[in-house]
């Protein structure tokens, strides 16, 4: 599973590379959508005794987007949480709708990140940790993923980290349609209700 993520994340770059990469987006729920994503690391939390939940004030927030490269993004968010995260300690993923925007935050109490290495954090092939707790080497791939596929989303990222009290990757979406109408290379996916 690992081999087969790690080739279609060099596919997906090559395709963001030469301007390829279609773009579906619909109209999907959020909440639900991350709550969905989150299941798959369920048996990881326990695995690793991580106290791991979702905090938000809203049960439903429907936003614009292409949920395949959203999926993407927010699964090598927990991954990275995951991998650089003690035992007994917490992964929080924060929710907040604001005016025109949702930021998205995963919050990690990992080893963090030193400050001289944060600017070149999303570089891709930039590794800045030697190994992480489950002792596999990282490919410096995600991470620079992660952020051409909020590009591709019209959105920002990013990270405020502390050296050995943790990490957070903090994203910014567009929650409307309008953001994304004078994109050409967006194909948009309507509801029957729409």
């Amino acid at each position: 599973n690992r081999m087969l993520r790690l080739v279609n994340q060099i596919l997906d770059f090559r395709k963001i590379q030469n301007k390829k990469m279609k773009m579906r987006v619909q109209q999907i729920d959020l909440i639900p959508f991350i709550r969905h994503i989150m299941e798959s690391f369920n048996s990881l939390a326990d695995e690793h005794q991580i106290d791991f939940s979702m905090d938000t004030e809203v049960a439903s927030l429907k936003i614009w987007a292409d949920s395949d490269k959203l999926e993407k993004i927010l699964f090598n968010l927990l991954s990275n949480a995951f991998k650089y995260t003690p035992q007994g300690k917490q992964i929080k993923v924060m929710v907040q709708e604001e005016e025109k925007d949702v930021i998205l935050a995963v919050e990690d109490q990992g080893i963090g990140i030193a400050e001289n290495k944060q600017k070149s954090l999303f570089v891709r092939f930039e590794n800045l940790v030697d190994k992480n707790l489950f002792n596999q080497a990282s490919t410096g791939i995600g991470l620079s993923l992660v952020k051409e596929l909020v590009h591709l989303l019209h959105g920002s990222i990013k990270v405020d980290s502390t050296l050995g009290k943790g990490s957070v990757f903090e994203v910014s979406l567009p929650i409307n349609y309008d953001a994304f109408k004078s994109d050409e290379n967006i194909e948009f996916i309507m509801n029957d209700s729409q």
